[in-house]
């Protein structure tokens, strides 16, 4: 086992949480799991595995409840997981000698977020700091979205990139009191900070994953031109608006926010998949069959090879009749 403890706050979990600390079990020295009002089998099931178990009363605040965790960490590095999610195991014991370094507070980690909506399934990517030293500087910010980067900078370590993976699967359905929460808390946030673009466009994510795409679209236009949000999140806000244009048949908008290149080879393949599909729906099926072609589609994990497969069989039919 490593100097390590785990760190997750849970309510009513029970159907998940027995998949994420198995995964973690092997590896830490302590697992705390905070429950913010569970009323079905979750600290039970906790229990029964090992873990400790402290309740906290929620307040609308994640970094509120992951603080309260962190006082009752013993070792001197702390993992946070969700309830949702499964880590690699062997990822981490080839890279947690990188906490060896005394400059060192954080380790960035993979995250894989599996999307299934119906028969569609795609993933998603992005890096977050889940694994940092036990240290009193070192706290969460922000009560969605929570951070710890901030603070692990401000007590004067640094935070490395790691080859680190961590499977999300929150994101496999659609939890409208999930959805409800978020967006009531992201909501205070604006309140108080209106300025804040992170939070408009967790926001803005939010409605979009629901279809409130006239919500949506009304945000993510206000943070074309933000400088807050770093260049993949204004990709992806283009892309977003792309997509809603699709949506609404306006193509002359969908080229006009999509007119770009990702060098992420994910998005860039959501990009060709709504450039291609506008070309499709304005029966330019030549122009369509080049963009469907094209192996960047493939190799995106952002793309449901499904629409690829229908596309293609779309323009060959188009092409058989002509």
């Amino acid at each position: 086992m490593l100097n390590l403890t785990a760190l997750m706050i849970v309510r009513n979990a029970e159907e998940s949480i027995a998949r994420a600390l198995e995964s973690i079990i092997p590896v830490t020295q302590q697992i705390i799991v905070v429950d913010t009002g569970s009323v079905d089998r979750t600290p039970s099931v906790a229990t029964r595995m090992g873990a400790e178990v402290h309740f906290y009363e929620w307040e609308n605040d994640f970094s509120k409840a992951r603080n309260y965790g962190l006082q009752f960490a013993r070792y001197d590095w702390v993992l946070s997981i969700d309830h949702d999610e499964v880590l690699n195991q062997k990822s981490l014991l080839d890279n947690f000698h990188l906490t060896n370094q005394p400059n060192v507070g954080g380790l960035r980690v993979q995250i894989t977020n599996h999307v299934k909506r119906g028969d569609s399934y795609t993933k998603t990517h992005h890096t977050y700091t889940r694994i940092f030293r036990n240290h009193p500087q070192i706290r969460y910010e922000g009560p969605i979205h929570e951070q710890i980067a901030q603070s692990i900078l401000d007590a004067g370590f640094e935070i490395i990139e790691t080859d680190i993976q961590i499977d999300h699967y929150g994101y496999s359905t659609i939890n409208i009191d999930k959805i409800n929460r978020n967006r009531k808390i992201l909501e205070k946030v604006i309140e108080e900070n209106p300025d804040d673009d992170w939070a408009w466009f967790n926001l803005a994510e939010t409605e979009f994953s629901v279809e409130n795409i006239d919500r949506a679209q009304t945000i993510y236009e206000r943070l074309l031109d933000s400088f807050q949000l770093n260049p993949e999140q204004i990709e992806m806000v283009r892309i977003r608006l792309g997509q809603i244009a699709l949506k609404k048949d306006d193509y002359r908008k969908v080229y006009n926010y999509c007119n770009f290149v990702s060098e992420d080879q994910h998005r860039e393949g959501l990009r060709l998949l709504v450039w291609g599909t506008a070309l499709l729906m304005e029966h330019r099926f030549e122009e369509a069959k080049q963009i469907f072609d094209k192996p960047e589609l493939q190799i995106s994990d952002m793309v449901d090879k499904n629409q690829i497969k229908n596309a293609l069989e779309v323009i060959s039919l188009v092409s058989r009749k002509t």
